[in-house]
This record gives C-alpha cells, sequence and structure tokens, in this order.
C-alpha cells in the first residue's frame, strides 16, 4: 500500500514540476511575441517602493510559502494544489524577472471605465491561484462556526 501512495506523489509532484515550469515558458513565450511590452520597475499593482523593500517583501512571501508548503503539500486537495501552483509560478515569474532585469515585462493592457492596468500572464496566474484557493476554503469555511 506504501508502494501505491509514493507512486501517486512522486506522479503528482513531477505533473506540478512539468506544469510549473510550462507556465513559467508560457508567460516568457508571450512576452517574447507581445507586439508591445511595458518595463514595470515598481512593485505590485504598481507601488513604487525601494528596490531593498521589494526584494525583502518577495523573500519574505516566498520563504513562507515555502515552510506552507513543505509542511501541508500531501495533505492538498486537487483544487488547492492547482491553485498553489498557480500562485507560486506567477509569483516566482516575476520574482525571476526582476532579479535577472531589474524590471518585469507587462504586456496585457487593460482599460475598464476609468481604471486602467497593464499586466503579464504571471500575474493571472497569481490572481487565478488566490480565487481558486478561497473558493476551494469556502466549503471549509462554511462548516465552522464563528460565532
Amino acid at each position: 500500500m506504501s508502494g501505491q501512495v509514493f507512486k501517486k506523489t512522486s506522479v503528482a509532484c513531477w505533473a506540478g514540476v512539468f506544469f510549473f515550469f510550462a507556465l513559467v515558458g508560457l508567460d516568457q513565450l508571450a512576452k517574447h511575441f507581445a507586439a508591445a511590452t511595458f518595463r514595470n520597475y515598481h512593485f505590485a499593482f504598481s507601488l513604487p517602493l525601494p528596490a531593498w523593500l521589494i526584494y525583502f517583501i518577495y523573500a519574505a512571501i516566498i520563504f513562507a510559502l515555502a515552510a506552507y508548503l513543505k509542511k501541508h503539500y500531501r495533505l492538498l486537495a486537487l483544487k488547492e494544489a492547482v491553485g498553489w501552483l498557480l500562485l507560486a509560478a506567477g509569483a516566482m515569474e516575476n520574482v525571476i524577472e526582476r532579479v535577472v532585469l531589474g524590471y518585469v515585462r507587462d504586456f496585457i493592457f487593460i482599460t475598464w471605465s476609468r481604471w486602467t492596468g497593464i499586466y503579464n500572464l504571471a500575474d493571472l496566474y497569481i490572481v487565478l491561484g488566490i480565487i481558486i484557493l478561497i473558493a476551494a476554503s469556502a466549503p471549509e469555511r462554511q462548516s465552522k462556526k464563528y460565532f
């Protein structure tokens, strides 16, 4: 029985690694073929933070995520694993690009009413990952009584 569990876990782990790199590659490929890219030297939501603070925040978040996932990854349901995979791929893609280039390349221009933003696929991965994690935790939150 333990051999079957290890085999399933091993296959799932390798599938996660494959999809992680596929998502990172897709983001890089899309940036390569984008008609125009914007160099984003700022933090999330274009917050103008100093570079040292951006790297400190990145390091703290990556450390916290790695510690949480190291402890809990075997207990994750498929939805949660997909959510964390998207979140991790998007975050690592943005961090690696900022470290290598000094900025993040954005190329998806969205305008809605008076609100305008420029994004990349890694940002989409992060948002989708968060939405999936929130949706996956909804039944758990509803079953707990907080009052």
